[in-house]
C-alpha cells in the first residue's frame, strides 16, 4: 500500500497473520483463539474514540471468535499485556504521540514493546460525518484492520464485510504516520442519506422498491460502509455549482446586457424564468457588481458557468477565445458542434474566455481582499477542452475535471481515442497552474445492468491522481452493488489508495468468494468485455433524441441493450460459482455467489418489463395485463429480497423509471388486486 505516508519511523511494518509466537516487540492481540490483549480508551473519551474501539472489537471478534474486553485507561492492566490504546489518551505523549499536532485526518500507528497506540486528532463531532476533519484515530483503526486482518468492506451490510478468519493477529514492531492521499473523498448520496435526516421516501417508491424501514437500514449500512472506506475531507473540498443559475430570473428583465448574446440578436432566453442563461462576462458592469455586490469578500469567490452548454456570441466574449481546432475529433463533435439544447449560442470551446475571466476577476478581487481565491467551478461543457492560448493561472484558482458534453467522453468505457484526449485535456488544464479536482458523472451509468469498466476508469482516475488531482468528488453512488460491485470497490479503494494497482484491488474483491474466486472473476470479465465490445453500439443506442440523457434512456432501451441471450453465458457461470462456493464450510462464500445471482435476476426480470413498453415509456393498451403481470413479478422479487441490499431500489424507481416509463396505470391494476 502507498497510501500518503508522511513519516516512516521504523524498517519493520505489518507482516500479517504469519506470527504463532511471541516475539520481543511484538504486538499480540489474539493468539491460538485466546485473548492477548484489552482495548484502552482515555477515562473519558470522545465519541469518535469509542466508535474507532467498537469498531476494532467488532472485527476481531468476527475474524477469531474472541471479543477483546474495552477498558477506560485509568483501569488498564500493566505491562506485559498487551494494550491497545485506541485514540488520545495520557499514555500517548509519553511515547511521542501527539495527536493535537497531526495534520487533518492523519493518524499515528505505533508499537512501544509489546503496546500499540492507533491515534489522530479528535473531537465530539460525528465519526461518521465526511466534514469532520478530526477521524484521524478511525481511520487508523481501519487501516490496522485492512493490513493487519486482511478485512475488504466489498458493499454495505453484513455479507459485503469479509474478515478472514483466523485464531491468531499478531504484528511486528510499527511506527508511521499517515493520512489520505487525497484531500476529499466523496462518492455522492444525499438522495439517500436524506433518509438518516428523517426523509420519507415517496409512496410510488416505496410501492416499487425499498419500503420506508428498510431504506433507512440501508442508508445507515451505506453511512458506515462509506466511512469505513475513509470518505471524507469535505470540509477540504473548495465550493463549487453553478453559481450563475437562476440570475436571468433575477437580473435579466433590469440587466439583459448582462447575459450571452443569442445567434438571433438577443439577449438571454425568451422564458423570464429559464433557469440556466450563461452570462456575458466581458461585461465590466457585470464583473464589477459581483466583485462589489455578490461576494462577501471573503473566502472563496465562485464563478462556475451554468449547466448548460452554449455561450455569449459577442464579439467581445468571442475576442476571448482562442481559435478552434481545424479538424474536430469524430469522438467529440458535441464539444465544438452546435448541440441541440443550445442552438441559438456560440457552440465552441469557451475555455480561454472562462479562464481569462477568471484570472481578471481574481485580480479584482484582490484589490477588496489580498487573499481572495477565485473558484472557477466545473471544467464541462463548452470549458472541458484545454485552453489553447497558453494562458497562465495560479494556484488560487480551482476547477473540477468533469468530461462531459459528447457522448463518446462522457463515460466508462469509452472508446480509446477519446480516453487517450481526455488525458491531453487534463494535461492542458494542468499547465496554466491551476488547482484540480476531478468530478466526473459517469457513475449515472449502467441502471440495474452488469454494464461497467474497471481498467480504463481505473487507469484514467490514477493518471490524474499522478497529475495533480488532489481530490474526487463523483456524481453519484447509484448502488448497484450485486452487478456493478468490481467497478463500485475499485473506485473506493482508489480513493483510499490512489497508487494501488488496478490488479491487485480486482484480487482483493474476488478473492471474498473463496474457491468461487476465479470463476466470478471470469463472470465478471465477460460482462466488461461486453460493455467494451458494444461501447460504439451502446452511444448510438441510448443517445437518442427523444430521451435525451443516456442514463434516463436505459429503462426503455434496456431490452435491446442487454437482450435475454447473453444472460445465458452469465448464468452459467455464477452457477458454476455457486457449486464451487458450497465445497467449503464457510456459508459466506456462497451467501455472496447468490447474491450476485439476485442483482443478474433482477437484471433479467428488468428487461422483460422493458420489452413491454413502447418507445415512448407508454404501456400499449393491448399489452397492459402482461405489463401488469411482469411489473407484479418485478416488485415482489425487490420486496422479498430487498433486505439483501442488491441495489439502493430508491435510485431505480425514482432516479431511472418512474421519470421515464408510466407506471401509474400498471400500479392501480396491481391495488386492483
Amino acid at each position: 500500500m502507498n497510501r500518503c505516508v508522511i513519516t516512516t519511523c521504523a524498517v519493520a511494518i505489518f507482516l500479517g497473520l504469519c506470527f504463532t509466537l511471541p516475539a520481543a516487540g511484538q504486538v499480540s492481540l489474539v493468539r491460538d483463539g485466546e485473548a492477548r490483549a484489552v482495548v484502552v480508551t482515555a477515562d473519558e473519551p470522545t465519541e469518535t474514540a469509542e466508535y474507532a474501539a467498537a469498531e476494532l472489537v467488532r472485527h476481531v471478534e468476527q475474524a477469531t471468535g474472541v471479543q477483546l474486553d474495552t477498558v477506560v485507561e485509568s483501569e488498564a492492566p500493566e505491562a506485559p499485556h498487551t494494550r491497545v490504546y485506541i485514540g488520545v489518551t495520557e499514555t500517548g505523549p509519553h511515547h511521542g504521540v501527539d495527536a493535537d499536532n497531526l495534520p487533518r485526518e492523519a493518524y499515528i500507528l505505533r508499537s512501544v514493546g509489546n503496546d500499540l497506540l492507533i491515534a489522530g486528532r479528535e473531537d465530539d463531532g460525528d465519526p461518521l460525518d465526511p466534514g469532520n476533519p478530526n477521524a484521524g484515530t478511525l481511520f487508523g483503526v481501519y487501516e490496522f484492520l485492512e493490513e493487519a486482518l486482511g478485512v475488504r468492506w466489498l458493499w454495505p451490510g453484513e455479507l459485503g464485510t469479509y474478515v478472514p478468519q483466523t485464531d491468531t493477529i499478531e504484528i511486528s514492531a510499527i511506527n508511521r504516520m499517515q493520512a489520505p492521499a487525497l484531500h476529499f473523498r466523496e462518492l455522492a448520496w444525499g438522495r439517500t442519506r436524506a433518509l438518516l435526516r428523517g426523509r420519507e421516501l415517496e409512496e410510488e417508491d416505496a410501492r416499487l422498491g425499498f419500503s420506508q424501514d428498510v431504506a433507512l437500514e440501508y442508508a445507515q449500512a451505506l453511512e458506515s460502509f462509506l466511512r469505513r472506506h475513509r470518505m471524507g475531507g469535505m470540509d477540504a473540498k473548495p465550493p463549487t455549482g453553478h453559481i450563475f443559475a437562476g440570475w436571468w430570473e433575477r437580473y435579466g428583465e433590469e440587466h439583459p446586457e448582462w447575459f450571452m448574446l443569442r445567434r438571433d440578436g438577443t439577449r438571454g432566453h425568451p422564458d423570464p424564468e429559464f433557469t440556466h442563461v450563461d452570462m456575458c462576462i466581458t461585461n465590466e458592469e457585470l464583473q464589477d457588481y459581483i466583485i462589489e455586490e455578490q461576494w462577501d469578500g471573503e473566502g472563496w469567490l465562485r464563478l462556475g458557468s451554468v449547466d448548460r452548454p452554449g455561450r455569449c456570441t459577442c464579439d467581445d466574449c468571442r475576442a476571448w477565445d482562442g481559435p478552434q481546432p481545424d479538424e474536430i475529433p469524430w469522438f467529440a463533435e458535441m464539444v465544438y458542434e452546435t448541440d441541440r439544447r443550445a442552438e441559438v449560442a456560440f457552440p465552441g470551446a469557451t475555455s480561454d474566455r472562462y479562464a481569462r475571466f477568471w484570472k481578471l476577476m481574481l485580480e479584482k478581487a484582490r484589490e477588496r481582499n489580498p487573499n481572495a481565491r477565485v473558484s472557477g467551478s466545473f471544467l464541462f461543457e463548452n470549458e472541458f477542452p484545454a485552453p489553447v492560448t497558453d494562458i497562465q493561472l495560479n494556484k488560487d484558482i480551482y476547477a473540477e475535471f468533469v468530461q462531459w458534453q459528447d457522448p463518446h467522453l462522457r463515460w466508462f468505457p469509452m472508446p480509446e481515442e477519446a480516453h487517450e484526449w481526455i488525458k491531453q485535456q487534463w494535461l492542458g488544464w494542468k499547465r496554466t497552474g491551476i488547482r484540480l479536482g476531478y468530478r466526473p458523472n459517469y457513475l449515472h451509468d449502467g441502471y440495474v445492468f452488469p454494464h461497467f469498466d474497471i481498467w480504463q476508469s481505473g487507469e484514467f482516475f490514477q493518471f490524474a491522481y499522478e497529475h495533480g488531482m488532489e481530490g474526487a468528488r463523483f456524481d453519484s453512488l447509484t448502488g448497484q452493488w450485486a452487478v456493478q460491485g468490481p467497478r463500485l470497490y475499485m473506485h473506493l479503494r482508489l480513493m483510499t489508495d490512489p497508487e494501488m494497482a488496478i490488479a491487485d484491488i480486482r484480487d482483493e474483491y474476488f478473492s471474498a468468494f473463496g474457491p468461487a474466486a476465479e470463476t466470478v472473476e471470469r463472470y465478471f470479465d465477460y460482462w466488461e468485455d461486453y460493455s467494451v465490445d458494444n461501447v460504439l453500439e451502446f452511444i448510438e443506442l441510448f443517445q437518442s433524441p427523444f430521451v435525451g440523457w443516456r442514463y434516463r434512456a436505459y429503462p426503455l432501451k434496456a431490452h435491446l441493450a442487454f437482450p435475454p441471450e447473453v444472460f445465458e453465458p452469465a448464468k452459467a457461470m455464477l452457477d458454476e460459482a455457486l457449486e464451487e462456493a458450497q465445497t467449503d464450510s464457510n456459508g459466506e462464500y456462497a451467501e455472496r455467489v447468490r447474491f450476485l445471482q439476485t442483482g443478474l435476476e433482477h437484471a433479467l426480470l428488468t428487461v422483460e418489463l422493458a420489452a413491454i413498453y413502447d418507445e415512448s415509456g407508454s404501456m400499449p393498451e393491448d399489452r397492459l395485463e402482461e405489463g401488469k403481470q411482469a411489473l407484479a413479478k418485478l416488485v415482489e422479487f425487490r420486496k422479498e429480497r430487498q433486505h439483501l441490499f442488491f441495489a439502493d431500489l430508491q435510485w431505480v424507481t425514482n432516479y431511472w423509471e418512474r421519470p421515464r416509463w408510466d407506471v401509474g396505470e400498471l400500479v392501480m391494476k396491481l391495488d386492483e388486486e
